[in-house]
């Protein structure tokens, strides 16, 4: 069993998952602004909880982004420095599919459209397509809200995130299925494990935040 923590900070929540000899212990709390001062208290508090160490884990999974500004470099470089100091790999993964897959997750919809406020009149975009269980395509993007579009999206789409009040009467228009979630570390766990199983983690100086925007468009917690 693999033994894997997942840190999720790119929005107005500091959401953690760690699975450990076979069971998943949980935080996830909407906490803005106040992400630095809790993410290493709520770790330790997570490891305490499941009996482990850092050095017990096989690897770190991050939701990089896109999204806060802060969170994204806050998430990567704590995940980076207890990779580094434990030995162990470190896995990136897209904030906008870590919101896709708790919808596909629960759904099982052919497609999922993540929505994320940008700032400056401007929304992430994740276009995520599936069949069955696995998913096929992705797309990132950022657009500015007046030219998003619905044009070519499947019947049974999805939409989610927190961008989704910004383009309601555009969405409303093709699907009644928005959710306006934040990202959450459980769905990012269930990324991780996936990828670990693949071979697909990195050293973890090759942790990169995923930038979609210049850094004045970024958000700020």
């Amino acid at each position: 069993m693999l033994n894997i923590l997942a840190i999720e900070t790119s929005s107005d929540a500091c959401s953690l998952s760690l699975q450990y000899q076979d069971r998943t212990y949980t935080f996830h709390e909407v906490i803005p602004r106040r992400h630095t001062e809790r993410l290493l208290i709520e770790i330790k508090k997570l490891l305490q909880e499941a009996g482990a160490r850092l050095s017990d884990l096989d690897a770190i999974g991050v939701g990089c982004g896109p999204g806060s500004f802060t969170g994204i470099r806050l998430a990567c470089s704590v995940a980076q420095g207890l990779a580094f100091s434990n030995d162990l790999k470190t896995i990136q993964v897209s904030s906008l599919e870590v919101l896709a897959h708790k919808i596909h997750s629960q759904f099982k919809p052919d497609q999922v459209i993540s929505i994320v406020d940008a700032r400056m009149n401007q929304l992430y975009l994740g276009k995520f397509s599936y069949r069955q269980s696995d998913r096929m395509d992705s797309h990132l993007s950022i657009v500015k809200i007046e030219d998003f579009t619905c044009e070519g999206l499947a019947q049974d789409v999805h939409f989610v995130g927190d961008g989704c009040g910004l383009v309601l009467e555009k969405i409303d228009r093709v699907s009644s299925k928005i959710h306006n979630n934040l990202p959450n570390a459980e769905n990012l766990l269930g990324i991780c494990l996936e990828k670990y199983e693949k071979g697909d983690v990195l050293e973890p100086e090759k942790l990169l935040p995923i930038y979609l925007s210049s850094e004045d468009q970024w958000k700020k917690i």
